[in-house]
Parts: C-alpha cells; sequence; structure tokens
C-alpha cells in the first residue's frame, strides 16, 4: 500500500494528496480569506476587487483565482473583475475582454478561406427486428 503524497504548491509542506491539491493548512487559510472576502462583500456589496484585496488582505492573484473559479460572482457583485488573458485589462466574464473577443472573432473571418458547398447525402436503410425464432 502507497500514500499518495506531494509537495504543497502554496507552502512547499508535504501533504497527502487530496481534491484540493493544497495541504490543510494552506486549505485553511484560502478558506478563510474566502471568508473574508464575503463578509466583505455582504457589507460593501459595491466593492471592486483592488478595495476588497486592500482591505480583507487577500491578493489580488487569489481573489482572480476565486472570481474565476466562481467562488466569488461578477454577477452577484458587479464591480469584482479579473485580467483579460490578451491584453490585460480588466473583464468580468470569459477569458477575453470585449475589445479581444471581436479582434479574435475579426481575424478567425479574415482568415478562413471560402467554404466549399457541401452535399448531403441521405441512406435510407431498413432495419428488421425479430422477436422470435424459427424451430
Amino acid at each position: 500500500m502507497t500514500l499518495m503524497v506531494d509537495y504543497c504548491p502554496k507552502c512547499g509542506s508535504i501533504y497527502q494528496k487530496n481534491l484540493r491539491n493544497l495541504c490543510s493548512s494552506c486549505s485553511m487559510e484560502m478558506d478563510n480569506g474566502l471568508n473574508r472576502c464575503l463578509d466583505h462583500l455582504w457589507m460593501r456589496p459595491k466593492s471592486t476587487t483592488k478595495d476588497l484585496a486592500k482591505a480583507t488582505g487577500v491578493s489580488l492573484a487569489e481573489l482572480h483565482t476565486f472570481i474565476k473559479s466562481g467562488r466569488l460572482s461578477p454577477l452577484t457583485y458587479s464591480n469584482l473583475t479579473y485580467p483579460c488573458e490578451s491584453c490585460g485589462c480588466d473583464t468580468s466574464s470569459g477569458r477575453l475582454c470585449r475589445s479581444c473577443t471581436g479582434v479574435f472573432k475579426e481575424a478567425g473571418k479574415s482568415d478562413l478561406p471560402p467554404e466549399p458547398h457541401r452535399q448531403l447525402i441521405v441512406k435510407k436503410t431498413t432495419k428488421v427486428l425479430y422477436t422470435s425464432r424459427f424451430r
């Protein structure tokens, strides 16, 4: 029997593998940070991401992780944002901001050759179901 152990990516200590991929102390620290954020947002729902980081002491990177994973919803708290993966501007949904999404859509349309016409061929088959055996 082997124990599944790994190094914690946050603190480097050895822990028994779990679904969170964190040791118990880092996992508790993350839960406490999330609870502080939720408590602050309960009192001040219009807080921005930077205000929330400053008030709770939770890093911006960890807040961005909370937002992307759905633990803090930008639908509920409209001023929570995270950076676009292309340009770094703030966005509240998806991986890209609106301007980058538009740029990628336009680039995708212009580079594709015209699509050839496809002919649909329909084959008709009949299936026979045998319900009893012949003797």
